[in-house]
């Protein structure tokens, strides 16, 4: 009669469930552990030792003694354990320069935009008549109307009126830097 702590490698070999249980329930928690040692994460270690249990489903007839199965058991859970981690290291380098790869894009985005806005900010200005250009560059500096007004000795009306030319002219150059935007992010 096979005591509790012996494995019935007959019967494992003929596909019994209850001696497959058996093997299980013997050596389950041991192969947690044993994978812990290498994988400091629980669902990593359990995942291990049931990819173990699959091969060791897979390969049954091959076992020939308790040794042996305890041997391959470990074996096994040794070999995924390590492909766990390999595994686990190329998602980190992948996800790093995935990272990095969305970081340059998204820098490389920034700086065509902001070529793009300072190349239709210098043609806004050179297609506007001399008074007006005055009247946006000041504006684009930060300016009030009424700053404006004093310093070039005009009304606020005047400078409103210019600002709204300049801006009109400004719309013109902007409308397809909107769809430049999708073009890139693309």
């Amino acid at each position: 009669m096979k005591t509790p702590s012996t494995v019935d490698i007959e019967g494992l070999a003929a596909g019994d469930r209850r001696t497959y249980q058996h093997v299980f329930d013997l050596f389950y928690d041991s192969l947690c552990c044993f994978a812990n040692r290498y994988i400091k994460d629980l669902a990593g270690c359990e995942d291990c030792v049931q990819k173990t249990f699959i091969a060791l489903w897979d390969h049954r007839t091959s076992i020939s003694s308790e040794v042996h199965l305890k041997s391959f058991l470990y074996q096994v859970c040794h070999n995924n354990a390590l492909n766990h981690l390999k595994h686990e290291q190329v998602k980190e380098q992948y996800l790093s320069e995935m990272k990095y790869e969305t970081e340059d894009q998204t820098c490389f985005i920034n700086e065509v935009l902001e070529e793009e806005v300072e190349r239709i900010l210098r043609q806004t200005e050179q297609d506007l008549p001399p008074k007006c250009r005055e009247i946006f560059i000041l504006a684009m500096q930060g300016r009030s109307t009424e700053e404006i007004a004093i310093q070039l000795g005009v009304t606020e009306n005047t400078i409103k009126t210019q600002k709204k030319i300049a801006y009109k002219q400004l719309k013109k150059h902007v409308k397809d830097l909107y769809l430049l935007v999708i073009l890139l992010t693309q």
